[in-house]
């Protein structure tokens, strides 16, 4: 297996190789050589050119500039730990490696020297041409007689591995035709960094407009939300108490945003806390110790609420039963902060609420859907749903998370993945006709089809199935999926599978690569991911990073060659967009 060179090792290399001369003949100008050849002023030797008697190939040498230093605290690491030499010697999948070729021989044919970077897949492709220039002042091995430098971009190369070794061939020839190689190999990884919370994380990270990566942790008593800025370092650390429901982040607004964050303690609060320094812009209580539940188990949606003085960014989550609980920070008198609306229904971490400005819909534990309209300045139930009860019986067991399209999706085991309208709440279709064999995690929904994995059990599977769930295909699987996928740009679809395994699939769902991170992780809450931002990442580079958390108390950031979510699926993740609103009407994030 070729492994990456070290530029002492070749330096030293340098030094044994030989030239290769015409051994036959001294001269003083180039007029005393035969063949075509030059003299060489330092060694008075004819350098030959078509000589016969020079049968010595040129001898080349790979110098390999090392990655920049990464974080390594204990809280936060940038080194691979499954990397060869503990990721110290591993670079990022987006990063650009500057490569330079030596020789210490005088007669290398320049125009004939090649180096080429392979890819690593069940089909690579021909090899990216590196172009090489003669190096620069700067590079400790520009005074070899031979010198060439090239970047090698390795975002640009096929790469169907977490980590692998990137192999780099060189080719040339000297004056007379005598070829020589020499080959080397990169150390690569996906791995950006993993930062260590200390406690379970149960959610999938919000991203606000700047790449602030917000997230919460939750020990059963105690938890804490977390904004992390997007190269790892913390920016605050707030310990409101345990968090199960994700948190939402709304949009800008007079140059600042606000993370909505919802507690699963008795009682429990539906918080608002402005990005920047996690400050306080108020908060409403979602419950009472006098009634059983209480606890917000779900994530809220964020949307715009209409009241007697203005329109108002409000955030709704849901205390199982105990009811709905709506902030809206800007609120002016005479319209309130904090709406409450009784409801006795239940949820279970994992679940959510959708809404757009006018409508919001939830699933519960009782398998039911309950569908609310905002009027008069509060929630109602949507008297179109069951003759005016608001809800719609679906399964006899637990409702998945929601997406809202013109139809709302959901799973359930025993309708599998469904459809019901919007305006009744009448289930349309469902697929597989039996059911599953074990719990369903979420879906998600492409440009033409939807997807979703059963969770651990036997005979897990993978599923597709058109938008009208006319038919479904299945993939056993060796471990299931609780979370729901998420499809990035170009539709590859990502599933982190609850034995520490994430796993791509093309479009039309077929596997196209799979591989374990960091040992045995257990992942529960769903991926996001973002456009690249940091000043690390190669010009150009059509990659981004994915973040997700486990029940170990880790959130890690990976690169993956997507630059942020598919833009053309009407629902790509767990709560829609990167900001987790809920809300169909929220653009998806598109990067440059």
């Amino acid at each position: 297996m070729r492994t990456a060179i070290s530029l002492l090792g070749v330096l030293a290399a340098l030094l044994l190789a030989g030239a290769c001369f015409d051994p036959t003949r001294t001269c003083s100008t180039d007029a005393d050589c035969v063949n075509g050849g030059t003299c060489d002023p330092g060694t008075k030797t004819c350098v030959a050119a078509g000589n016969p008697n020079d049968k010595n190939p040129p001898v080349f040498s790979i110098v390999v500039t090392g990655p920049s230093p990464r974080p390594d605290t204990a809280k936060l690491t940038g080194y691979d730990p499954g990397a060869p030499d503990g990721g110290h010697d591993a670079f990022r999948r987006d990063e650009s490696v500057q490569v330079t070729v030596t020789s210490h021989d005088q007669d290398v044919s320049a125009g004939s020297v090649k180096l080429l970077a392979h890819g690593i897949a069940a089909s690579a492709g021909t090899a990216l041409d590196v172009p090489l220039a003669p190096c620069g002042s700067a590079n400790p091995a520009a005074s070899n007689p031979f010198c060439r430098e090239g970047t090698v971009p390795l975002a640009s190369l096929p790469f169907e591995a977490f980590r692998a070794v990137v192999p780099l061939e060189v080719s040339g020839t000297d004056l007379s035709n005598n070829v020589g190689t020499a080959d080397a190999g990169l150390n690569v990884t996906r791995w950006k960094w993993r930062y260590s919370a200390g406690a379970p994380i149960y959610t999938t990270p919000a991203i606000a407009d700047d790449g602030t990566i917000v997230f919460g942790t939750s020990d059963g008593g105690s938890g804490s939300v977390y904004a992390l800025a997007d190269t790892g370092t913390e920016r605050w650390v707030l310990p409101l108490g345990p968090l199960l429901g994700s948190p939402s982040v709304g949009s800008m607004q007079s140059g600042a945003q606000i993370v909505y964050v919802a507690t699963a303690s008795r009682p429990s609060a539906l918080h608002a806390r402005y990005l920047a320094d996690g400050s306080d812009a108020g908060s409403c209580p979602a419950s009472t110790d006098t009634k059983p539940g209480g606890e917000i188990l779900s994530t809220a949606a964020v949307f715009a609420s209409v009241g007697l003085s203005g329109t108002y960014e409000s955030a709704t989550a849901f205390a199982s039963q105990q009811g709905l609980v709506t902030i809206r920070p800007g609120a002016q008198s005479p319209d309130q902060v904090c709406l409450n609306l009784i409801s006795n229904a239940t949820q279970s971490p994992g679940q959510n609420l959708v809404a757009t400005d006018s409508s919001l819909f939830f699933g519960t534990s009782d398998g039911a859907i309950r569908a609310f309209n905002f009027d008069s300045g509060n929630w109602t139930k949507n008297s179109g749903w069951s003759a005016g009860a608001g809800f719609s019986p679906i399964a006899d067991g637990s409702i998945g998370p929601l997406a809202l399209t013109d139809r709302i999706y959901g799973t359930a085991k025993l309708r599998g993945a469904f459809s019901a309208r919007v305006s009744d709440g009448v289930l349309i279709a469902n697929a597989p006709d039996g059911g599953l064999m074990n719990e369903p995690g979420g879906l998600v929904i492409g440009s033409n089809q939807l997807f979703f994995n059963e969770s651990s059990g036997a005979e897990s599977g993978f599923y597709r199935a058109p938008l009208g769930l006319t038919s479904y295909v299945k993939e056993a699987v060796s471990a299931g999926a609780i979370d729901s996928p998420t499809i990035s740009a170009g539709g590859v679809v990502v599933v982190f599978s609850t034995d520490g395994r994430i796993t791509f699939r093309s479009p039309e769902g077929a596997l196209m690569w799979s591989a374990l991170i960091d040992g045995v992780q257990d992942f529960v809450a769903s991926p996001t991911m973002d456009c690249a931002r940091d000043s690390g990442v190669a010009a150009g580079s059509a990659t981004g990073p994915l973040y997700v958390g486990t029940t170990g108390g880790s959130l890690y950031a990976l690169v993956v060659d997507s630059p942020g979510l598919d833009s053309t699926a009407p629902w790509p993740k767990y709560q829609h967009d990167v900001r987790n609103t809920g809300n169909p009407t929220t653009p998806i994030q598109s990067c440059p």
